[in-house]
């Protein structure tokens, strides 16, 4: 009897220190959920007054405790819950990435929200959703702990594009995504269950096991890598599956295409190299084939269809399905310098296209979002920082040194041609000529004298957007050794765990 008592105690205490360790792997998840939940409870018993300051104060310590959570992290992760997370180096890197971008959002949004009169503090649990199921896709090695972060930010997303009750663009916008989006979610989880019958498993360290290179004939293997591939090219906004991302971002409020243009992106690049480069390496040339498809086809798309725009917001949608093109370049050359190269350029798109959202964001009335490029007229005589920082952003999303762009371009078109895409890189210098004809349009916009417009008064949140992003746009493009060495430790995702 004592016997069994013993063995019970020992089983109980064995299993809470697992249950412990493993809650440590995921910390900064959990540090968004319990915000997330804060927030909710917040909303409902607070007095009218205070909901708003108090989901914004919950959420902006939510995401700080996510950045602590992760610190502790950094080189002590390993394999969660029986397979289906990990901590490890690639994860917090990502969960880093999307609390940074979370805390930008809640800067900017603060009085862009309180201008438009929308409900504030549905949006930042809005907002905490989709990062915790962003954090999830960063942190997931099963195709099924991966299919439900998508949803989870898949489903924030289609309400937060359609945030804007009364607008009818709005509306619209968040219809569109909603069909599309599930749409795409479809083929992805077809896809996933098509490679489960394929290998056995849903566990991708398990998957890169079973699946060799011989696999390379089994047809069931090869329709779900399609199908996922179709899946995840609609998330980043590839071509041809990019038809829904110009209506969108124009549709939805301009705070939220902000947050979506960057925070979907990465997490869609997150799921590609956990599922491509670490779960298939065995049927890498079929997948390679398929991604440098998208990839040419993005950076032709793209950079042709953002000419012929007036809207901002559409000319950076085209520009975001480009940078796409170009990021998958780094996806595609795989190994050390290829990931790394995707995860710094992946920071360094945060807050060239964040930035530049922000400074329209500062611009934008009661009366709804700045829209036209005419409308940027006279920006730069009115408020000459607003000017000079856009004029930064675009120039750096061009390409031209020192900006972030140019050194994350440069970074990706080498490991490119290091591992044979050399063609893909000869494409994307001419379609990176190719842009600079868009991106100089705005500047050249920012400083042609234009006509008195009722801008509002530049709030201290949004300027803090504008000016860190700014400042980090030329300071890691002058000084770009810090950022790479995370990236690189980053980079490699171990799909089972490991530092």
């Amino acid at each position: 009897m004592e016997l069994s008592v013993f063995l019970l105690n020992r089983t109980v205490n064995y299993s809470a220190n697992m249950a412990l360790q493993d809650l440590f792997q995921v910390g900064p998840i959990v540090a968004v959920t319990i915000a997330l939940l804060l927030a909710m409870i917040a909303d409902l018993v607070l007095p009218a007054g205070m909901r708003r300051s108090a989901a914004g104060a919950v959420t902006v310590l939510g995401l700080i405790g996510a950045l602590v959570a992760d610190a502790f992290l950094y080189n002590n992760g390993r394999s969660a819950y029986y397979g289906f997370a990990t901590g490890d180096n690639f994860a917090v890197y990502f969960h880093a990435f999307f609390a940074i971008l979370g805390l930008l959002t809640v800067a900017a949004a603060h009085a862009y929200l309180r201008r438009r009169r929308f409900l504030t503090s549905e949006f930042y649990v809005l907002l905490l959703a989709a990062t915790a199921g962003m954090m999830v896709l960063g942190s997931s090695t099963s195709l099924v702990s991966i299919f439900l972060g998508l949803e989870l930010l898949s489903i924030s997303l289609y309400i937060l594009a359609g945030y804007a009750r009364r607008d009818s663009a709005s509306q619209e916008a968040g219809t569109k995504y909603l069909l599309m989006g599930g749409f795409a979610s479809a083929f992805v989880a077809y896809g996933m269950a098509l490679i489960y019958g394929g290998s056995g498993t849903t566990l991708i360290p398990e998957i890169a096991k079973r699946v060799t290179a011989e696999s390379a004939n089994n047809p069931i293997l090869l329709l779900g890598v399609i199908l996922i591939g179709v899946g995840f090219a609609f998330k980043v906004s590839a071509a041809p599956f990019q038809m829904w991302t110009p209506d969108v971002y124009q549709g939805s409020p301009i705070i939220v295409t902000a947050f979506m243009s960057v925070g979907t992106k990465a997490a869609a690049f997150a799921m590609i190299m956990r599922v491509f480069d670490s779960g298939l390496p065995g049927l890498a040339p079929q997948w390679q084939a398929l991604l440098a498809f998208t990839a040419a086809a993005s950076m032709v798309v793209g950079n042709l269809g953002a000419i012929a725009q007036t809207s901002i917001k559409r000319l950076l949608a085209y520009s975001g399905i480009a940078q796409a093109g170009y990021i998958l370049i780094g996806v595609l050359a795989g190994h050390a310098d290829g990931q790394g190269a995707v995860l710094f350029y992946l920071f360094g798109y945060m807050v060239m296209n964040f930035g530049a959202f922000a400074v329209v964001i500062a611009l934008a009335g009661p009366d709804g979002d700045v829209d036209r490029m005419s409308d940027l007229n006279g920006l730069g005589q009115r408020r000459p920082l607003l000017g000079v920082a856009l004029t930064v952003f675009m120039f750096s999303l061009a390409g031209f040194p020192p900006g972030v762009g140019f050194i994350g371009k440069f970074f990706l078109f080498a490991a490119g041609v290091a591992h044979g895409f050399t063609w893909l890189v000869v494409l994307a210098v001419l379609m990176s000529v190719v842009s600079v004809y868009y991106y100089v349009r705005v500047v050249v916009h920012v400083w042609t004298p234009g006509e008195a417009q009722a801008w509002p008064r530049l709030t201290a949140g949004t300027a803090l957007a504008v000016a860190i992003t700014g400042v980090l746009s030329i300071a890691v493009g002058i000084y770009p050794v810090i950022l790479f060495l995370i990236a690189q430790a980053g980079a490699q995702p171990v799909a089972a765990g490991g530092g």
